[in-house]
């Protein structure tokens, strides 16, 4: 019996890698537009503008869902040490490259746990109940319900290294509430039929899959990317007048 490429690599679903796309394209729009007030073109109030947090809101909610999804689809029938370790260093690599490349840009608002910080943790926590798909959606229900009831605090653990990190940050992931969310999508990947269903390939599915299959490198390159095409643009206004 015969079964598709999509299902029988790493038992890939075209939807799970086209909804990263997706957040992907989400987060390149919000940075592009952290980047023209950053630059000083624009005087919009992002990241912390009523209209903006929601936003960035969503797109670490996509996110971290995915994530958990893409963990229950990888070893919820076989849990495949390698991959995962492979997959979790090459996330632990970026996010260090993230802390790194933040300490020159935004020396004083530098990036110690930014949403690759929180990847890397969250699925070694989360992957410990990938064989228990139940117990997963209702620890996740309750970690969001705590934080919503200010039983869990988004600034734990960081609140013991006060002194050693910076006031503010340029990106800021707490463990609480995003493993609730991570949690739910490793929880639905095991109890719902999400492998029976899939979206109809075309231009436009398949362009938001390949993204979403190459979101670490992306991540890794949009910003410095926009950066450095905003520079280079300022530079040129600056030598034209």
């Amino acid at each position: 019996m015969k079964c598709s490429k999509e299902k029988s690599i790493n038992n890939r679903l075209l939807w799970v890698d086209a909804l990263r796309g997706f957040a992907i394209l989400l987060m390149i729009f919000f940075h592009f537009c952290y980047d023209l007030r950053y630059f000083g073109w624009v005087d919009w109030n992002i990241p912390n503008g009523s209209n903006w947090w929601p936003f960035r809101y969503v797109i670490i909610s996509l996110f971290t869902f995915t994530v958990g999804l893409s963990l229950s689809l990888a070893h919820q029938r076989q849990f495949r040490q390698k991959t995962f370790i492979k997959r979790l260093a090459q996330v632990f690599v970026g996010a260090a490259c993230v802390t790194v490349m933040s300490l020159f840009i935004f020396p004083n608002a530098w990036i110690y746990f930014g949403i690759l910080h929180f990847i890397a943790v969250g699925s070694l926590i989360t992957i410990m109940f990938v064989k228990i798909s139940k117990v997963a959606v209702g620890l996740g229900t309750l970690v969001l319900v705590g934080f919503w009831s200010s039983l869990l605090k988004s600034d734990w653990p960081f609140e013991l290294f006060d002194q050693l990190l910076p006031q503010y940050t340029e990106d800021l992931v707490p463990l609480f509430p995003w493993l609730g969310v991570m949690l739910i999508g490793l929880g639905f990947g095991g109890i719902l039929p999400v492998r029976k269903h899939d979206i109809p390939k075309n231009r436009i599915t398949r362009s938001l899959a390949f993204m979403g299959g190459h979101g670490l490198l992306i991540y890794l390159i949009h910003q410095p990317l926009l950066f450095g095409g905003f520079m280079l643009v300022k530079f040129i206004i600056g030598t034209a007048n």
